[in-house]
């Protein structure tokens, strides 16, 4: 038997989140006025533009409507708190540490509420997707937006950028966590990235690495904030839609959409056929 969802409109999630949020933290949480899932911290006493925070649950709401399980959103919700109190009590996370930021794929939905309020340096990539900076702690991350580089007036956004893809390349490639063979289709193997020490969704994208480590053609999905589905198959991809029957019968294009259902964070259940270089949704 499923979960018993308890909040089944937006609204009375986002009431609730805000509610345990201003609880956690002390602070004002709030829904914007008209998007009850995009919720404002004020992170001071005044109501000003600089002062708060916006947090976009539409993903965490869409994650608990599917399974009904809460548990999701208060990690989500632990996550917030745990930043926001490092943003209030240490003057240096004003500083931008570049040894720590790395490139990182989003769902474009989520660059574009989230970044209302305060715009993220980022980069257009994949059709739905967008390369955001993170910069990467043990216990959270936060994302590079365009008022901290304002208050790292020593940095631009060429050198962030630059910086990002040098970590990630200095981190080496990062190997599947899991190979799995399908079982009724011996040419499908299934790899799973998963639960890295740091953003690897753009050691795909670095040509010296994919002709290294990767075949010349495969299906690719960012499906979680720290998981990648790639899919390798010996069958022929030449075409589109022999690429979709392939995603089809291996059950890749299921085992994406369930990931991205049904695990925490995520980011997108759409899938790319990589055919020798070129990228194109599926």
């Amino acid at each position: 038997m499923g979960a018993v969802r308890l909040y089944d409109k937006p609204e009375q999630f986002a009431e609730m989140m805000a509610r345990q949020l201003s609880k956690s933290m002390g602070l004002k949480v709030r829904s914007k006025i008209g998007e009850p899932l995009l919720l404002e911290i004020l992170l001071d006493d005044a109501d000003r533009q600089d002062g708060k925070a916006v947090i976009s649950l539409h993903q965490t709401y869409d994650t608990y409507m599917a399974g009904g399980d809460l548990n999701t959103a208060v990690d989500y919700m632990n996550n917030i708190v745990r930043t926001t109190v490092h943003m209030r009590m240490e003057n240096e996370m004003k500083k931008i540490d570049l040894a720590r930021v790395y490139p990182a794929v989003r769902d474009e939905r989520y660059a574009v509420e989230a970044g209302n309020e305060s715009p993220m340096l980022s980069d257009p990539f994949l059709p739905g997707l967008r390369i955001v900076y993170l910069e990467v702690h043990e216990d959270f991350c936060r994302i590079i937006t365009r008022q901290l580089l304002d208050e790292n007036p020593e940095l631009d956004e060429e050198e962030v950028r630059k910086q990002a893809y040098a970590n990630l390349k200095a981190s080496g490639w990062v190997e599947p966590n899991m190979r799995l063979p399908h079982p009724n289709r011996p040419t499908c193997v299934l790899q799973v990235f998963s639960e890295p020490p740091h953003p690897i969704d753009c050691q795909f994208l670095l040509p010296e690495w994919t002709s290294r480590y990767l075949p010349s053609q495969y299906l690719i999905a960012y499906t979680n904030r720290k998981t990648v589905l790639l899919l390798q198959t010996g069958d022929r991809m030449d075409t589109a839609h022999q690429a979709r029957d392939a995603a089809v019968k291996s059950a890749f294009k299921e085992i994406v959409e369930r990931s991205c259902r049904l695990m925490p964070s995520p980011v997108s259940n759409r899938i790319y056929w990589v055919n020798n270089g070129k990228t194109k949704l599926l």
